[in-house]
């Protein structure tokens, strides 16, 4: 009866959590345009870099407007964007058609069968999450992709006006930096095949669901 009343409380906290960030991302998407401007460019750069097979399919998960996602269809991939942010969503599926957004909260990924895509991704999302979303979202993509997770954050303290940006949004930001991301992919059934810089402040981690 204790640990349900705990998964209970944790299913609770998470849902305040992803109100929140819905508040927040329909806010923010009037500013998009310029932090499109600068990540669009990094993710094709570092998809072309990994050199994925075009033949795996791909769920960009909180895809916000659909730049990541782009990057992969680009590329060839069947892809697929999910995201809480309706408004996120608008200016996603008017620039890019071909790919198939759906609003949805990821509390719910759980429902998504396993091993259904060959990729599962998400770029610059994990930062904002508390310690226990962020193991339970990674835990849920490692499930859902057979073959590779692709993950872009930052790797690094990015300064004043992202530490900013980012107190705005939320109060993770800070113990996202200090954590292990090797720990936290491990502790995820996820090993790090490759991983390499794609900016100032920014990461791109391949890894393997184990």
């Amino acid at each position: 009866m204790k640990d349900c009343k705990q998964d209970q409380g944790r299913s609770e906290d998470f849902i305040l959590e992803r109100k929140r960030a819905r508040k927040f991302f329909n806010l923010a998407s009037v500013i998009y345009p310029v932090i499109e401007w600068h990540l669009f460019p990094s993710y094709e750069e570092a998809l072309a870099k990994l050199d994925l097979p075009p033949k795996l399919t791909v769920l960009d998960v909180a895809t916000g407007s659909g730049i990541l996602a782009a990057a992969f269809e680009q590329r060839g991939h069947a892809t697929a964007g999910l995201d809480l942010s309706e408004q996120m969503l608008k200016r996603a599926r008017k620039r890019f058609p071909r790919i198939d957004f759906k609003t949805f909260d990821l509390v719910d990924l759980p429902k998504i069968p396993a091993k259904s895509y060959g990729i599962a991704s998400c770029g610059y999302f994990l930062h904002g999450l508390s310690t226990g979303f962020r193991e339970a979202i990674l835990k849920n993509i490692a499930r859902i992709a057979c073959r590779y997770v692709v993950v872009f954050d930052y790797c690094c303290d990015g300064g004043r006006f992202v530490r900013l940006i980012e107190w705005i949004e939320g109060p993770n930001y800070p113990q996202f930096i200090a954590a292990s991301r090797e720990a936290e992919f491990a502790g995820a059934g996820l090993r790090i095949e490759r991983s390499f810089r794609t900016s100032r402040f920014g990461d791109v981690w391949l890894c393997r669901p184990e």
